[in-house]
């Protein structure tokens, strides 16, 4: 088991070829776009038909909830301004509703559904269906329409915001800057896109960069089964450690359940007791960090975790390649870093000592890797590395991302720039451990 034996000197490697800076390009290049302006309303002024409107009127009819009274959110134009009958037309634009309704940007907890009132002379129109107005705005031929078929395809655009929401035309077409939540519960990640609309209104993802990441999911290993709980806290570092200690006692179950798989698998006893080690390291590390959030305002969450029956070789392999010998092994490598950085002196002594933990339980991970892999086909053995190296980019994506401020500061988190280097160096040597 010579790989598993080399992780720890790996990492220290890593650690001190990441200390110095390097100047290394990370994320999309924002300059060129034009930011998107709005106030309390939306822009239509620069949304063109094929055939002449007296009025248009962007409705949400279920803004607050299914309740809720329908709120205008943009209007252009004249309200029944060649109609005949005046009254009856403006009747019918303030009747106007629908069951169903179209979804602007990303649907996350409560989800608004929008129409579109269209009115030429006497006649009222509801568009209810995003192709309906995708039909009535093609081709794309100014920013706002892109925007809008952006925001149609459930991507975010901020206005008034730079680096998170922009338009420039692009060719025939334009490119849009929108984000979208790729992750929504530990850890919750936030994405930026750089989007390409054609004329009829189709969004191609050309780049994309993680801009923001809440997770405590490096530290330990999740168990299958474990159910999603937000931290909570008075403070965001509070909030974090007590992520870290749901995560760290959710640890001890992943172990609990890893040493019962092998010995029904008939692993060697040495795994199957190093697993039992590892259990015991989580227990401490769980109680450590509950102390630590306690300190600065977190209230852990014990983890809830339902009991899955034994998984299949290949079942724990795939499981071992993304959680133990990338999540966990960076997370060894990111410890290693804290135990340096952070400014609070209890975090570094704490940290000085998980890491370490964490570094033989990197091992162990790459040490059933060496031994599930020869049990595998082939075809599992492609699906196992296809995993780990995907799991290596989120995890490069997670770091290039940074962390808040103040855990940089207080934790000793890498920030961006600190992360990027962690991240390249370590997928080197990852790839170069899996060989």
């Amino acid at each position: 088991m010579a790989r598993s034996n080399r992780v720890g000197r790996i990492l220290r490697h890593v650690l001190s070829l990441s200390i110095a800076p390097a100047a290394v390009a990370c994320g999309i290049d924002t300059e060129g776009f034009s930011v998107v302006t709005c106030g309390s309303d939306r822009d239509l002024s620069d949304v063109r038909t094929a055939e002449e409107l007296d009025f248009m009127q962007l409705v949400s009819i279920d803004e607050g909830g299914p309740s809720e009274e329908p709120r205008v959110v943009a209007t252009f134009g004249t309200k029944c301004g060649s109609a005949s009958n005046v009254a009856m037309c403006e009747a019918a634009i303030a009747a106007a509703t629908s069951a169903q309704g179209f979804r602007l940007g990303q649907c996350v907890d409560f989800c608004p559904r929008h129409i579109l009132v269209t009115n030429k002379g006497d006649e009222v129109e509801v568009l209810e269906t995003k192709e309906a107005v995708l039909d009535l705005i093609r081709p794309i031929d100014t920013a706002v329409e892109a925007v809008l078929a952006a925001e149609l395809a459930e991507y975010h655009v901020s206005c008034n915001d730079a680096d998170e929401g922009g338009v420039r035309a692009s060719g025939s077409g334009f490119d849009v800057l929108g984000t979208r939540y790729t992750e929504i519960c530990d850890p919750i990640v936030r994405e930026l896109y750089l989007l390409r609309i054609n004329a009829d209104g189709n969004v191609q993802e050309i780049e994309s960069e993680v801009i923001e990441s809440e997770s405590g999911a490096c530290i330990g290993r999740r168990p299958a089964g474990l159910a999603r709980r937000k931290a909570r806290g008075t403070t965001r570092v509070g909030a974090y450690l007590a992520s870290v200690a749901h995560l760290e006692a959710a640890s001890v179950d992943a172990f609990e359940a890893l040493a019962a798989e092998l010995a029904h698998h008939g692993a060697p006893r040495a795994l199957i007791q190093r697993a039992g080690i590892a259990r015991r390291d989580e227990v401490r590390h769980a109680r450590v960090m509950r102390r630590l959030a306690s300190r600065h305002g977190g209230q852990f969450r014990a983890p809830i975790v339902a009991k899955q029956a034994p998984r299949s070789l290949e079942a724990i392999a795939l499981d071992n390649a993304v959680e133990g010998c990338v999540r966990e092994t960076f997370g060894a490598l990111v410890g290693m870093w804290q135990a340096r950085a952070a400014k609070d002196p209890a975090v570094r002594r704490a940290m000085r000592r998980i890491a370490l933990d964490e570094a033989r339980h990197a091992s162990l991970a790459w040490a059933i890797d060496e031994w599930i892999r020869p049990r595998l086909d082939a075809a599992a053995r492609e699906r196992v590395e296809t995993e780990r190296r995907k799991t290596l980019e989120i995890v490069e994506a997670e770091a290039c991302a940074g962390n808040d401020p103040a855990l940089v500061s207080t934790l000793g988190l890498p920030d961006g720039d600190a992360g990027e280097r962690l991240a390249r160096h370590f997928k080197v040597a990852v790839l170069a451990l899996s060989a």
